[in-house]
């Protein structure tokens, strides 16, 4: 394939599929959750961990879910799995669009508490941007020559 081509496919194929899980969700909405960043199989469980950030239970957790203080959680979907190892246990609030047939929602914007309030440490717009900078932009082309 050409990168012309790749780069068209990999600028279009990711709001797609955020388009398509939104239409075929039918009862998505925008909308802020607040939580504590859980491993998915202990929020499932009905717990809290891991321990803490140094647990070796952050390896073996496949994924990481914001759970709200009454238990209910949300996958993260588009989030990525370091952004929310790197929070885990921490409180935080995610804007995106949720789908509540499935308890998952499309990430607008993460953010954790500080001392201050919430601060954005993660948006999709400034993940796209830097995809952009990194695989179209000539940061990370190969000519395919080889010296």
């Amino acid at each position: 394939m050409n990168n012309a081509m790749t780069r068209a496919l990999r600028t279009a194929v990711p709001p797609l599929i955020g388009l398509l899980g939104v239409l075929a969700g039918g009862v998505a909405q925008a909308e802020t959750i607040t939580g504590k960043i859980n491993g998915h199989g202990c929020a499932h469980g009905g717990h809290t961990c891991p321990a803490n950030k140094l647990d070796p239970h952050l390896a073996f957790e496949p994924t990481f879910v914001l759970q709200q203080p009454d238990g209910e959680y949300f996958f993260l979907s588009n989030l990525p799995r370091d952004v929310k190892v790197r929070h885990v246990l921490e409180e935080a609030r995610a804007t995106g669009t949720v789908d509540d047939k499935y308890n998952t929602m499309v990430v607008d914007a993460f953010m954790v508490k500080t001392a201050d309030g919430f601060e954005t440490v993660w948006t999709q717009q400034a993940h796209e941007d830097m995809h952009e900078y990194v695989y179209e932009d000539g940061w990370f082309q190969f000519s395919g020559e080889v010296q």
